[in-house]
Order: structure tokens, then C-alpha cells, then sequence
């Protein structure tokens, strides 16, 4: 079985919770599944994930109707990806960025003080 590393960034201005949510879904429609998640306060959210490559034209539709729009670069390698993998068999590992855009302030966490 052959492996291959995609690593996609995209922007959206919709809510984060929302497009978590649809992203995971996408994910999982395109036969996928998410090996790791990060969030970086309320601006950009990294996911990494595996999926065979069969599934990277449903996860691009997916992630477009999501109203993730993907940069140049990213859409240029998943086509590039989708025609040199057409076999069920490649294993596709990838990781998603998604940069938040909006006029929200950073999420603050309160961490309480340790006795000691």
C-alpha cells in the first residue's frame, strides 16, 4: 500500500464550532478518519487525518461546501494528488489548516493557581 502526505490550508469566516463540526463530517463521508486536532485559541484549528485517496474529491466538496475555501496551493496538490492516485488502495495522510477570520479577541483561559 502506498502512503502520501498532503498538507492543506484554508481560510473561512464562518463560526469555529460550525466548520469543526462539518470538517469532522467531511472527514468521514470521504471514508476518512481524524488522527489528531489543535486548536490555536479561537484563530486557526490544524487536523490531521488519514483517508483513502478515493475519497479526496468527496472531501474536497465537502470541505467546499463547508465554506473552508482552500488556497491555490492545496487545490493545485489535491488535484495532482487525485491524478496520480487514482487507485482505492493509496492511503492518503493529511493535515488540514483553517485560519478563522473574524473580529473576535483570543480566547483567554483562566488557569488557577496551584497550592504550593
Amino acid at each position: 500500500m502506498k502512503r502520501q502526505f498532503l498538507m492543506l490550508e484554508g481560510v473561512t469566516k464562518r463560526a469555529r464550532h460550525e466548520v469543526t463540526l462539518d470538517v469532522r463530517d467531511a472527514i468521514s463521508s470521504a471514508g476518512g478518519w481524524i488522527i489528531d486536532q489543535n486548536f490555536f485559541s479561537n484563530i486557526a484549528l490544524a487536523i490531521r487525518f488519514v483517508l483513502p485517496s478515493r475519497g479526496l474529491d468527496e472531501l474536497q466538496r465537502c470541505v467546499t461546501v463547508a465554506a473552508v475555501s482552500l488556497d491555490d496551493r492545496s487545490l493545485a496538490m489535491l488535484r495532482q494528488t487525485i491524478e496520480v492516485s487514482p487507485t482505492a488502495e493509496t492511503e492518503i495522510t493529511a493535515s488540514l489548516s483553517i485560519t478563522f477570520s473574524h473580529n473576535e479577541p483570543d480566547l483567554r483561559q483562566e488557569i488557577p493557581a496551584v497550592p504550593g
